[in-house]
């Protein structure tokens, strides 16, 4: 009989798998940079926390339609503040990601309308 567990995403019941392929096929969407950040950083959490191929899947499956940038920029600030030594794993990286990606649409906007303005003209 085919063991099941839990999806770390949703909670639903799922028959082992091997997601070795299906992997593959989502790192190709990623540059080489953002690849290899991506490969630090799950080993740094893999070390503290054991990890495998379905959290990494997740991961991809999460974090697909997040600019390289931003994914680059939280694993950056993932590893240079040591999270994975306090226990924070991939789901928390995913946040970090998901939270910056909504943030960062904004971040531009106020950019572009701040910047859009001339400055005042300051007479002597």
């Amino acid at each position: 009989m085919p063991r099941v567990r839990k999806c770390p995403t949703c909670g639903h019941r799922i028959k082992k798998e091997d997601y070795t392929k299906r992997i593959e096929k989502k790192r190709l969407s990623r540059d080489k940079l953002t690849l290899k950040l991506i490969d630090e950083t799950t080993k740094y959490i893999g070390e503290n926390i054991p990890l495998d191929d379905l959290d990494i899947f997740s991961f991809f499956s999460e974090t697909i339609d997040v600019q390289d940038i931003i994914v680059r920029k939280m694993c950056r600030q993932y590893l240079q503040e040591r999270l994975y030594a306090r226990g924070y794993g991939l789901k928390y990286l995913i946040g970090m990601i998901k939270n910056e990606n909504s943030a960062y649409g904004l971040k531009k906007e106020y950019e572009r309308k701040s910047l859009d303005r001339i400055p005042p003209k300051i007479d002597k």
